[in-house]
């Protein structure tokens, strides 16, 4: 199953044909979870060093991890001779910022008040499940 978001049947068409995604097969896809873990892994170190980096170092990881995100999601989703997966690489990077959130990543390193477990798991049930009805062309 490649990463790519088959929206019709005309993109399912031809060799190797397959039948559009349906509602889940897309939060799958939208979900960059190679990206969510790297993240995962990356904070659970930062929780147990000695000598935990800086906010400004910390807000520098979370930005790379979301230009990897895109990166990684422009990369496995594009496809020859299919235009560009625009829409499904900035849901997708939506998507790994909203997971960040809610993993609470470096939790108390958000700003103010920002961080609530509760309003984070909120807007991650939220947004998975909206991000399967953003129309991709």
């Amino acid at each position: 199953m490649g990463r790519r978001i088959v929206t019709t049947s005309f993109q399912a068409a031809g060799a190797g044909s397959q039948t559009p995604d349906g509602y889940t097969e897309r939060i799958v896809k939208l979900i960059p979870a190679d990206v969510v873990a790297a993240w995962l892994a990356v904070t659970s170190a930062i929780r147990i060093a000695a000598k935990p980096p800086g906010v400004t170092t910390l807000w520098v990881i979370f930005g790379v991890g979301a230009l990897f995100a895109a990166a990684w999601t422009w990369k496995r989703a594009s496809e020859p001779q299919k235009p560009p997966p625009i829409a499904q690489t900035i849901v997708s990077t939506c998507a790994f910022c909203v997971w960040a959130y809610a993993t609470g990543g470096v939790a108390p390193q958000w700003p103010g008040d920002l961080y609530n477990p509760l309003y984070a798991t909120l807007s991650l049930v939220a947004f998975s499940l909206a991000s399967g009805l953003v129309p991709m062309p």
